[in-house]
């Protein structure tokens, strides 16, 4: 059978790209030294657990050990590959490499770099070659996704929202908050998932009220209503949605800030286009639940971006400065939450475009329905 979401990515485009960026900067560096896992995968479709990416204005070198020889031909085929010796260490072959390229000036990727790391790395160039500080070069380029990415979320979406709505079907009155979500993986991977792009949040009555709380133990039947925040990761790209669940007759309370959070997140999706503000998004959200008179009830940012990690940039925070672009997928995942007596989360998954944006899911506000006999 075809697969109608198989992936085929440029990298070598990539790869251009984010040199095209780096010789713009005024540091004027010879060579990126990248060390982000994802962003290796994202410039070369490597999959491993150990690699270092080396590039420079004509030569692009792929560094790693001998575990991944064959993988690297498979996922990386006609990409310079240097294989560390077993008696050497990983830190060696980055140095000879870099002094290899005549480099005088390095960029790393600091916000992903122990302190350590750099320690051993400046003191195995020994001064020779200057060390400058790059953040978020790779990630920014991720951050806008190709029809090729979109294709993968929109496949991951689709298996969320459809394993949701299965275990929903087969709840059973013995179950927990954990047996849920392990059956909400199951569905998941039957389908096609690779598993939770995240620990799923599957929380009960009062719980709901922690945004990042863990199941447990909890009996869901015990309860009136719960929350359900979980993603799938198909083919290394994730999906996120929050949604609320009854199964009996929901407190006014809960109904009421059900109805506040949802007008909230219209709200923010009607103002989400190629060219607002980050803060202005947030904003339009934020400012439905403060005149509801629970301002201080939503105490996290709007939303994040998604892709090959479940939290990329840009992120919507009175914090966050920065424009939308077109290409970009994000959440919008306002939240009411009530100590004691629960909590409220909706949220959706969004592409933005230049006209504004598209929903990628297709499950309603409303809260569901568990069906236990």
């Amino acid at each position: 059978m075809n697969d109608s979401t198989a992936a085929s990515f440029d990298y070598v485009a990539r790869r251009d790209s984010l040199w095209r960026r780096v010789s713009s900067l005024e540091t004027q560096p010879d060579c990126l030294l990248v060390s982000n896992l994802v962003n290796i995968r994202y410039l070369t479709g490597f999959t491993g657990s150990a690699a270092f990416l080396l590039l420079t204005g004509d030569r692009t070198v792929f560094l790693t050990d001998g575990r991944y020889i064959e993988q690297v031909a498979t996922e990386c085929p006609g990409l310079e590959t240097r294989i560390r010796p077993v008696d050497s260490s990983m830190m060696a072959l980055i140095c000879e490499s870099i002094f290899e390229s005549k480099s005088k000036a390095c960029m790393i990727e600091s916000d992903s770099m122990t302190r350590a790391f750099y320690r051993d790395l400046s003191s195995g160039l020994g001064g020779q070659v200057e060390l400058l500080d790059s953040t978020g070069l790779v990630e920014t380029l991720r951050s806008k996704k190709d029809s090729a990415e979109l294709n993968l979320i929109r496949k991951s979406v689709e298996i969320n929202e459809a394993a949701l709505l299965s275990t929903l079907e087969k709840m059973q009155r013995s179950w927990t908050e954990l047996d849920f979500a392990w059956q909400l993986e199951r569905e998941i991977r039957e389908r096609g998932g690779a598993g939770f792009s995240f620990e799923p949040i599957v929380a009960a009555g009062p719980a709901a009220a922690r945004p990042h709380y863990h199941a447990g133990a909890t009996r869901l039947f015990e309860h009136q209503f719960f929350l359900v925040d979980w993603g799938t990761e198909y083919k290394g790209y994730a999906s996120d949605l929050t949604r609320m669940v009854c199964i009996g007759s929901v407190p006014e309370k809960i109904l009421e800030i059900h109805g506040i959070v949802a007008e909230a997140k219209k709200a923010a999706a009607a103002t989400l286009k190629a060219g607002v503000e980050l803060k202005t998004v947030d904003a339009a959200a934020r400012s439905v639940i403060k005149d509801a008179g629970y301002g201080d009830q939503f105490n996290h940012g709007l939303g994040h971006g998604f892709g090959l990690e479940i939290h990329e940039t840009p992120f919507m925070s009175p914090a966050f400065d920065g424009t939308f672009v077109e290409g970009v997928v994000v959440t919008i995942e306002p939240g009411i939450y009530l100590p004691g007596i629960g909590g409220v989360r909706l949220e959706d998954d969004f592409v933005v475009t230049e006209a504004g944006c598209e929903k990628l899911n297709a499950l309603p506000d409303d809260f569901l329905v568990a069906k236990i006999d």
